[in-house]
């Protein structure tokens, strides 16, 4: 066989991804590393020479997710046009509340036991995301000056906390009651990051979450 171009081992490694994301959308778990391999249409001794168990694979499919929501984010944090609490929520629904696989996927990631990821796949999962949410913390420090000097990152981090409980309370925990009037998890989520962010980040307090479309 022939060796591989970069291009060409990215692109392998993207289809993996892609596979894992279907799966992981259609089932709302792991699934096995030949599972995974037989929906690329690749051998299960490839899929491990790009990825060297199931844990790492979706990991590195979260760290995808996430990075293409910090994109549009810092994207937009770094222009000078104003940015209010209104567009935050946009992103946040567009990525993050309405994504089939983002939350769960998230969880997921956040309970692995220790020693299921290689040292080296987490090292790398953990510089990529804390460069994101310092680059986004400080943009938002410039755009929500009422923020003092490094709360932009725990915004963040508090905000992501939120939704991360929420998902788990209103679509995972079956035994929870609902309260009267509760709506669904998007509808719960914006109200809770509205009211957050407006004793956070002080924004106007008549602003009120943005009605589903």
């Amino acid at each position: 066989m022939r060796a591989l171009d970069g291009d060409e081992k990215e692109a392998k490694r993207q289809a993996i991804l892609d596979a894992a994301d279907a799966l992981f959308a259609k089932h709302q778990n792991l699934a096995n590393v030949a599972d995974v391999a037989k929906a690329a249409g690749l051998a299960k001794g490839t899929v491990y020479l790009y990825f060297q168990s199931k844990e790492e694979i979706y990991l590195a499919l979260h760290l995808r997710h996430v990075e293409q929501f910090f994109t549009r984010l810092i994207g937009r944090l770094e222009s000078d046009q104003p940015f209010g609490f209104d567009e935050m929520q946009s992103l946040a629904q567009e990525h993050i509340l309405d994504a089939t696989t983002y939350l769960p996927l998230g969880a997921c990631c956040i309970g692995f036991a220790a020693g299921a990821v290689a040292k080296e796949a987490s090292a790398h999962f953990q510089a990529r995301l804390t460069a994101w949410l310092e680059a986004a913390g400080q943009g938002l420090e410039r755009h929500f000056q009422k923020l003092p000097r490094g709360e932009g990152v725990r915004l963040l981090q508090h905000s992501y906390a939120i939704m991360v409980g929420l998902h788990s309370l209103l679509r995972e925990a079956r035994s929870v009651p609902k309260c009267e009037g509760m709506g669904t998890f998007q509808d719960e989520a914006r109200l809770a990051l509205t009211r957050y962010w407006t004793h956070v980040a002080r924004i106007d307090e008549s602003v009120k979450p943005r009605a589903k479309k």
